[in-house]
């Protein structure tokens, strides 16, 4: 007779018994959630929604900090953050995501109040593990700003709704309103502030911003950053050299399709960004020396018209270039390089 775990002889073979293996491996309830989050955090990277940017927030695990640009419609040229909080028991729950902006947004389908959106108009039978995914809140998020289809009697902001359905060019005043306090209030500091991975707006600074710009340009092209950051850039701009097998995985991360941006964060852990609030596109570039350029291109194809907000303006030393203007940041969701830019921190 045998011991578990013991051998013995028989007929010159060794016999084992294995009785432990067949034991349930265990495995802590919190790595299983780190494991989880870390995974949804992965599938946003992959499969990135336009025109919105996320953070995971360095102090608390179930938050994210995040933030929509909105390019075009009624709420376009709009930059609106918001802080996106995960159940504790995820993704063992039945409890739905909050997604709460910074800012008050008057639409039917955020409380006004508690700058909630109201997300149980997409998830009618609450969180459902096998079906649903964080990256479909991100979407929804995105297409409240330009799906206006709902009944009015469910809305969480009724009087938005019936303003919209009954009198929309009031309701664009107020759209426009919102949109304008979002952008003179850019620069101001997020609600969490205390945490070091809150999402934060700068003015341009070429001396710290340029060299950062071009790296990230020759990311976005598949090419890999040069040295140069390394022995002529200051310290504030200083990228680390990529070792050869970060230079191998980044590669096969671009045959295999998956976007420059979603390089950019580990590079650049500021996860500096450009945007042309005139043009409304992202990264744009003269085309053939001419006076037209790929945001001009862009406006004619999608139909997007240019967002006067002239009124709204940022304080400058007198003597400014154009390089100097005061441009308005966007997440990296598309590849083209812009002159006047705008970074997001």
């Amino acid at each position: 007779m045998t011991h578990p775990g013991t051998t013995e002889q028989a007929e010159g073979c060794h016999v084992v018994d294995d009785s432990r293996c067949l034991e349930k491996l265990e495995i802590p309830k919190d790595t299983l959630i780190r494991h989880a989050l870390a995974s949804e955090f992965s599938n946003v990277c992959r499969n990135p929604v336009d025109g919105i940017f996320v953070s995971p927030s360095a102090l608390n695990p179930f938050q994210w900090f995040g933030v929509v640009f909105i390019r075009k419609g009624i709420f376009g040229g709009g930059i609106f953050r918001f802080t996106f909080d995960i159940p504790s028991d995820f993704p063992e729950t039945s409890e739905l995501p909050t997604v709460t902006f910074d800012n008050a947004l008057f639409h039917p389908l955020i409380d006004l109040k508690t700058r909630q959106l109201d997300l149980s108009r997409s998830f009618p039978d609450g969180w459902k593990r096998e079906k649903h995914n964080l990256l479909r809140v991100l979407i929804v998020v995105q297409r409240i700003f330009f799906s206006y289809e709902f009944d009015c009697d469910k809305c969480i902001n009724p009087e938005a709704a019936i303003l919209y359905k009954e009198h929309k060019e009031k309701f664009k005043e107020m759209a426009k309103d919102v949109v304008e306090t979002s952008r003179a209030q850019v620069y101001d500091d997020p609600k969490n502030n205390d945490d070091p991975n809150s999402i934060r707006f700068t003015p341009w600074d070429a001396s710290v911003h340029e060299a950062l710009r071009e790296q990230i340009m020759l990311l976005g092209s598949g090419q890999r950053p040069t040295s140069i950051t390394n022995s002529e850039a200051s310290p504030k701009t200083r990228i680390p050299n990529l070792t050869g097998s970060e230079y191998r995985r980044e590669r096969d991360l671009r045959e295999r399709g998956i976007a420059a941006s979603e390089l950019v964060g580990k590079h650049f852990p500021r996860t500096y960004s450009w945007f042309d609030p005139d043009a409304m596109t992202v990264l744009t570039r003269p085309i053939g020396g001419s006076d037209v350029n790929s945001a001009r291109l862009d406006r004619e194809k999608h139909g997007i018209e240019p967002l006067d907000l002239s009124a709204i303006s940022v304080n400058n030393s007198a003597d400014n270039s154009p390089r100097d203007e005061q441009k308005v940041g966007e997440t990296a969701g598309e590849n083209e390089p812009t002159e006047n830019a705008e970074s997001v921190i």
